[in-house]
């Protein structure tokens, strides 16, 4: 009995199925839909790849100017340094009150007046 029913319920199951047949049309469309979408999608890796590294030489970037940036304070404090190294040279080389134009000029002088004395 089961045999039966299974043979006069197959035809029905087979011929029940929605029909999925496509038109050539549709076919084309579907495989034209496909090809650009397989297109865009390359294009879409080709892009993101581009991006990629782009953000690697960016990064890189980043890091370099990090570097310059910590070598600039370095500069500006050796700078610094130097201005005060300079300060310094200029009190040390600064004349002391011995050695004063005016101070040789009026010892010349006198010395020269007390000779012209000395020798009247």
């Amino acid at each position: 009995m089961k045999k039966l029913l299974i043979v006069l319920l197959f035809p029905f199951s087979i011929f029940a199925q929605p029909d999925t047949c496509f038109t050539s049309e549709e076919i084309q469309d579907i495989s034209f839909t496909l090809d650009s979408l397989y297109a865009l999608d390359s294009i879409n890796n080709e892009i993101i790849d581009k991006q990629d590294v782009l953000i690697a030489d960016l990064h890189d970037i980043i890091k370099l100017d990090s570097m310059e940036l910590s070598y600039r304070v370095k500069q500006v404090d050796l700078l610094k340094t130097n201005i005060d190294l300079y300060v310094e040279r200029e009190k040390r080389l600064r004349p002391r009150w011995y050695d004063n134009k005016a101070i040789w000029f009026g010892s010349g002088i006198l010395t020269s007046i007390l000779i012209f004395q000395a020798v009247k």
